[in-house]
């Protein structure tokens, strides 16, 4: 395969994973990470906590470990997504450094 064919292939692929990414990453951001930070481990049990938004957060013992646990699976798919992304833009770079040299 040609490595302008390569770079073509790698280029789709990175455009269908940021249209995955990036609402991925505005619901992490603007959902998971604000409700993660609003109860402390500090808070007494059943106390209610206040995110970002002004939204008040439950922090009872269910759902304040049910929220840690959904805080750290969303991260590790959004790290996963970034580190995929990174080396597939790497890859690109690379391809399209070959093609023109």
């Amino acid at each position: 395969m040609e490595n302008k064919d390569k770079n073509t292939i790698l280029k789709a692929i990175a455009i269908i994973l940021l249209m995955f990414y990036i609402p991925l990453l505005l619901f992490y951001l603007g959902i998971v990470m604000p409700e993660h930070f609003a109860c402390n481990e500090s808070m007494f049990e059943g106390e209610k906590g206040t995110d970002i938004w002004g939204d008040e957060v439950l922090c009872d013992g269910e759902s304040k470990a049910f929220e840690k646990v959904f805080f750290q699976l969303i991260s590790a798919i959004v790290g996963g997504f970034s580190v995929i992304l990174l080396i597939l833009f790497f890859l690109v770079y690379h391809t399209k450094k070959r093609i023109t040299s």
